[in-house]
């Protein structure tokens, strides 16, 4: 399972002989994929091992070219809940689920890793009859955890993830509020309502 430490940034990657293959897999996988975002201007906590990034317009495209392409939303349930998702999304699978235990540092609450992160997002591959090297959309609210998300896929065996960068309420502006980019604020479709295939239903 996933251990709170996974989240302090270090220098470890993934061995420089299984990217490449990686980056092979995923490009076979990805001809249709557009991409307009460059590494080098993303902030390090958005980068992934694997490097495939996307802006909510260039993932939208690709959804509608390819609807077949699996797209994930790794924010805690209840924060989707109360702050709506992408219409084109196929399911919840959270990276992080949220406590009712305040942080006095943060002014939140905790959040932990979900331990079924990866077992959770298999299952859904599972359902939908797809292997590890299909595409795969990673969104969050802003972009850092779904990188973290794609690393932990990517370790998995996971070949083709894909992060979106702006996250669906995109980045701050400098009053504080989200306003700057994501999905929600590019005009894209989305909504408050789940369907049951959407929904994540924590396991007993």
């Amino acid at each position: 399972g996933l251990t709170s430490d996974f989240f302090e940034r270090d220098e470890m990657r993934l061995p420089y002989i299984l990217l490449a293959t990686v980056a092979l897999a995923a490009s076979a996988n990805a001809a249709d994929i557009r991409s307009s975002v460059t590494q080098t201007d993303l902030p390090e906590a958005k980068r992934t091992a694997l490097g495939l990034y996307l802006s909510p317009n260039d993932a939208a495209a690709a959804l509608e070219a390819d609807p077949g392409i699996l797209f994930l939303d790794v924010r805690d349930p209840i924060e989707i809940n109360f702050v709506g998702h992408p219409t084109p999304m196929d399911a919840i699978v959270p990276f992080l689920i949220v406590k009712y235990e305040f942080d006095e540092k943060k002014g939140a609450y905790k959040a932990v890793p979900n331990p079924a992160f990866v077992t959770n997002v298999n299952d859904v591959m599972a359902r939908e009859g797809f292997e590890k090297n299909h595409p795969v959309f990673v969104m969050c609210r802003s972009g850092d955890r779904s990188a973290k998300a794609a690393d932990v896929l990517a370790k998995a065996g996971y070949m083709s993830v894909w992060s979106l960068v702006e996250g669906f309420e995109g980045d701050k502006d400098e009053s504080g509020a989200r306003t700057v980019n994501g999905w929600r604020n590019a005009g894209l479709a989305w909504t408050y309502k789940l369907t049951p295939s959407q929904a994540w239903i924590p396991s007993k």
